[in-house]
């Protein structure tokens, strides 16, 4: 008997109506171009956490904040995670471009923290329901690869603008066109297909199949895929409705849900207190304190740092269902352990003797740095936690990862400025500490999902899992049904969808 809990390969291994080169099937071509649709919001994100560190090297910015302090500088960087559940992104944009005050400049950066946070709750989501399996983890990871394209965008709008040295307007047109993907995305939204294990799980399991066929199959109902993933979504709906109504503490008297929302809470920690963010937010300060100074000099290299961050997190995305998730978080802190150290030395010896030859050292680990973080960091951070969350408290578990990265970045970023200002250098130490803490997390506490559906990766966390349970209960009921004919049920044939609806 085939068994999808243990083995990994069995829902890739079905016959599937699709064709293998990905680019050449009209189904997948369809929904490859709806999920861009849906990654595209990201963008959103990533061009505001770098417009504003772009914005410190320009003099109009500056002097129209009334020439910030670090402490009035971290507001405004921390001030964006504040929000919650409304996409008023377009509508911060807005604001922040007319803002005459570093008051009205830190509202809209509020207000696009409201959108911020809608986003990257429900996007992960509808991204990997509506995946196909054979792509999932690809096209999964890419979703916060995209925030570095509103990264290049920001860095290199900033750069052409930064010699605009007399004009307001220097900074007012990059706070103008962050607005542009979310105009793209609002337009795409009526056309967007719906999740199928949500329309299953409102009674629609005809259009959750016909979902899953025409974008999974070219359009076959009896594609074996399609049978295995509606006979895997009705299992896990069935298995999923004892617990979908129950509360926070109900929830968390379970063992394998108490391990979800741990992991989920460590990667949002991780992810953020890993060193990486003091370079992203403030890498024009940074380049400040080792010569760098002139407006076109760091504008220039924080554009090269954005290309360069989106190529290792493209990289990292291409690479998790080569290597495995487990195996590129480990990689990826060790990377930064390792780049970590000498960056504090080439900072301490630059801070001694102002050597130029140290600068250059610190400006080569920055990027060394950011490609170690990058190759995990990015493309798992929201992709890892919405694989390990079963589908009726997915929505549950990544909103509690992204209070909890508000909460970690609104402190992380309001002390960054104050710390460098006082520290300098020192304080790259508190985060090798953190990196170490995080290996040993990782190692012991975060399985690998590479291989799995979604909902057969309920059984690494529940031993027999409720999924298993019905499985079993249904296979016995059938073969009482059937006369004593034995059936095989995980085969993925015995079992259409048509029995489902």
């Amino acid at each position: 008997m085939s068994n999808p809990t243990t083995d990994p390969l069995t829902s890739l291994e079905l016959q599937n109506n699709a064709n293998p080169y990905r680019w050449r099937d009209k189904g997948l071509r369809k929904l490859l171009f709806w999920q861009g649709c849906i990654v595209v919001s990201q963008m959103t994100v990533g061009y505001d956490e770098s417009v504003v560190g772009s914005l410190q090297a320009m003099k109009p910015w500056i002097a129209a904040m009334g020439h910030p302090s670090s402490s009035k500088i971290g507001l405004i960087t921390a001030i964006v995670f504040v929000g919650v559940r409304a996409a008023l992104t377009l509508v911060g944009a807005a604001i922040q471009t007319a803002a005459q005050s570093s008051g009205m400049f830190i509202g809209g950066r509020f207000v696009i923290g409201l959108g911020i946070s809608f986003t990257c709750c429900a996007g992960p989501s509808l991204l990997n329901e509506l995946a196909h399996p054979r792509m999932r983890g690809n096209i999964a990871s890419m979703f916060n690869v995209l925030w570095y394209v509103g990264s290049i965008m920001a860095a290199w709008t900033t750069f052409g603008t930064g010699h605009m040295t007399s004009s307001s307007w220097s900074w007012r047109i990059p706070s103008l066109i962050q607005g542009i993907p979310s105009v793209f995305v609002i337009l795409a939204i009526p056309f967007i297909p719906e999740s199928p294990r949500w329309l299953y799980s409102q009674g629609r399991s005809a259009e959750a199949k016909e979902t899953l066929s025409r974008y999974h199959a070219n359009g076959s109902p009896s594609d074996e895929l399609v049978a295995f993933e509606m006979t895997e979504i009705s299992t896990a709906s069935s298995a999923s409705q004892l617990t979908s109504s129950k509360s926070w503490p109900q929830l968390l008297r379970a063992p394998a849900n108490r391990k979800r929302f741990g992991i989920c809470i460590a990667v949002a920690l991780l992810t953020l207190w890993n060193g990486q963010g003091v370079i992203s937010y403030y890498f024009s300060p940074i380049l400040s304190s080792i010569g760098i100074v002139t407006t076109s000099a760091q504008t220039g290299i924080n554009g090269g740092m954005q290309i360069w961050n989106f190529l290792c997190s493209l990289a990292g995305a291409f690479l998790v269902d080569r290597l495995g998730r487990r195996t590129l978080w480990l990689v990826s802190f060790v990377g930064m352990m390792a780049a970590n150290v000498p960056l504090t030395v080439a900072s301490a010896v630059y801070a001694e003797h102002g050597s130029k030859a140290a600068a250059s050292t610190v400006v080569v680990l920055l990027f060394l740095y950011n490609a170690a973080f990058n190759l995990a960091c990015n493309p798992l951070l929201y992709c890892y936690a919405t694989e390990i969350l079963p589908f009726r408290i997915r929505a549950r578990g990544l909103a509690l990862q992204i209070a909890v990265s508000q909460a970690a970045l609104t402190v992380n970023q309001y002390v960054n400025p104050i710390a460098l200002d006082n520290i300098g250098f020192y304080y790259y130490i508190f985060y090798l500490g953190m990196l170490v803490l995080g290996t040993i997390i990782i190692y012991f506490c975060f399985p690998e999902t590479m291989g799995y559906s979604l909902e057969e990766l309920s059984h690494l966390f529940e031993d027999p899992s409720p999924i298993q349970i019905i499985r079993l209960e249904r296979a016995e009921e059938e073969n009482l049904s059937s006369s004593g004919k034995e059936k095989e049920y995980f085969s993925g044939e015995s079992i259409g969808c048509e029995s489902l609806e």
